[in-house]
C-alpha cells in the first residue's frame, strides 16, 4: 500500500502574523470588555450612593406659588375654609365658610379650587362666592404669589436658627404654643430624605390647637441648611437633639414635656437621637425602616435585582464620601436600648418601606410600643386629621 502524504501547506509567515493579529485583536476585546464592565459596575455603585446621599434638594425659598389665603378641606357640601388669612380674610372669606362659585363657575371640590387659584398669577382678582349658615357672601380676593410658611395656616412663626452637633447651621421654622399656654410641651419633626422643613406643616395647626410648640428644621445637607449630604438619620439624630435643646432654652417651653415626632429619615433619626441620650419624653414614627442595610437591599431587588450584590460597595463608597457607617443606622437597636414610649404609624401600601420593618420595631422595643396601620396609605401620602388626633392622644397621655 502506498502511504498517504500530508498535502497541508506549510503555514507562511503572512498566515502567522495573521493569527498572531486575530489573537491581539480579541485579547483587546476582552480587556475593552473587562474595562467596560468594571466602569459599569462603579458607575452603578457611585449612582447608588449618590441617591443614598444626595437625593434632590428642595427649598422652602423655591416654594413661591398663587395663594389667596385660604386652607381648605374636602366636604359633603364641596370645598370648605378650615382657615383664612390675609387676603382671603380681608376679604371677609372665614373659617366654616363653602365656596360654591369662582368667578360665576361652579366650583366643586377643594382640590379643583386649588388647582384653580394654582393656575392663577400674581395681581388677578377672583369673585368668589360662599356659603355660610346666615346666607351667601359674594367676595373680590387678589391672588398673592408668595413662598410656603406656617402663615398660610394662619400661625404666628419665627424663623430661626441654631448649630448642630457639627457646627452646621440648621434653619427652622419655631411656631410657639397658643398665647394662652404656659410652660407647653415642645415638638421637635424630622422630615423624609428628600423633603425639607414643609414635610410636617400641613398638621401644624392641629398640633398648635392642641397646646404644642414646634421646630419645623431642615436637617443639614437638606432645604436651607448647610451641608451637602444626608446620612440617612446618623447625623440627622443629632439635628433633632440640637432642635429640642433649643425649645427646652425658651422659658415658654416645658423642657420635662419633649416629643420627637419623625417621617421615614425623620423617624429613623428620632430613634436613634433617643438612642444616644436626647431629652425626650416620647416617640412618634411615621412609615420607619428598621435597618437602613435591609431597606437598600429590598429596593435594589426590586429595580434592579443583580444590583444586590453591589449594595456593600455601595455603602463603603457612601460612607467613605460622608465619614458614617450606613451600616450601623439600625433604628431597631435604637429602640432596644431606650425605654420611651414609642407609637408607630405605617401605611399598609407603602411600597418605599415595608410595613414588616414596623412590626418588628414595635417587637423589638425596650419601652411601651403601639403600631397603628393605615389602611390604603403609602410612604409619602399626606396624614389626615384623625391620624394627627391619634399622635396628639398619644403625646398627651405620654
Amino acid at each position: 500500500m502506498t502511504p498517504e502524504h500530508d498535502h497541508t501547506e506549510p503555514e507562511t509567515y503572512r498566515d502567522l502574523v495573521r493569527r498572531r493579529n486575530r489573537k491581539r485583536r480579541a485579547g483587546r476585546r476582552v480587556i475593552a470588555l473587562v474595562f467596560v464592565t468594571a466602569g459599569a459596575i462603579l458607575a452603578l455603585v457611585f449612582w447608588i450612593s449618590q441617591v443614598m446621599i444626595s437625593p434632590p434638594r428642595s427649598r422652602v425659598s423655591e416654594s413661591a406659588r398663587s395663594v389667596i389665603g385660604l386652607v381648605l378641606r374636602e366636604s359633603r357640601a364641596g370645598a370648605e375654609i378650615v382657615e383664612a388669612v390675609p387676603p382671603a380674610s380681608t376679604a371677609g372669606l372665614r373659617r366654616g365658610d363653602h365656596i360654591v362659585r369662582v368667578d360665576g363657575e361652579p366650583i366643586g371640590s377643594a382640590q379643583q379650587l386649588r388647582s384653580l387659584i394654582e393656575s392663577c398669577e400674581a395681581g388677578w382678582t377672583l369673585q368668589i362666592e360662599a356659603r355660610r349658615p346666615e346666607g351667601m357672601v359674594l367676595v373680590d380676593v387678589v391672588v398673592e404669589v408668595r413662598t410656603v410658611s406656617p402663615g398660610d395656616l394662619g400661625l404666628e412663626f419665627q424663623e430661626v436658627a441654631f448649630t448642630d452637633p457639627r457646627g452646621l447651621m440648621l434653619r427652622a421654622w419655631y411656631v410657639p404654643p397658643p398665647a394662652s399656654a404656659t410652660r407647653s410641651p415642645g415638638i421637635a419633626f424630622g422630615h423624609g430624605n428628600a423633603a425639607d422643613r414643609r414635610h410636617w406643616l400641613d398638621s401644624a395647626r392641629q398640633f398648635h390647637d392642641a397646646g404644642f410648640a414646634q421646630v419645623l428644621l431642615d436637617f443639614s445637607g437638606r432645604g436651607e441648611s448647610q451641608g451637602e449630604v444626608i446620612t440617612l438619620g446618623a447625623r440627622e439624630a443629632g439635628d433633632l437633639t440640637a432642635a429640642l435643646e433649643y425649645l427646652s432654652g425658651r422659658s415658654e417651653i416645658d423642657d420635662a414635656r419633649l416629643f420627637l415626632v419623625g417621617r421615614s429619615m425623620g423617624a429613623a433619626a428620632a430613634a436613634l437621637a433617643a438612642a444616644e441620650g436626647a431629652p425626650v419624653r416620647a416617640l412618634v414614627l411615621d412609615s420607619p425602616y428598621a435597618d437602613l442595610g435591609r431597606l437598600a437591599d429590598e429596593a435594589l431587588a426590586r429595580a434592579l435585582p443583580p444590583a444586590v450584590f453591589l449594595r456593600p460597595l455601595a455603602f463603603r463608597l457612601a460612607g467613605w464620601r460622608t465619614g458614617f457607617d450606613p451600616n450601623r443606622v439600625r433604628p431597631i437597636d435604637a429602640l432596644r436600648a431606650t425605654s420611651v414610649p414609642v407609637l408607630i404609624l405605617h401605611g399598609t401600601d407603602d411600597d418605599v418601606v415595608s410595613i414588616e420593618h414596623s412590626r418588628d420595631l414595635a417587637a423589638a422595643a425596650a419601652g411601651p410600643a403601639r403600631l397603628v396601620t393605615l389602611p390604603g396609605q403609602g410612604h409619602n401620602d399626606p396624614r389626615d386629621s384623625e391620624v394627627i388626633a391619634t399622635i396628639i392622644d398619644f403625646l398627651r397621655s405620654s
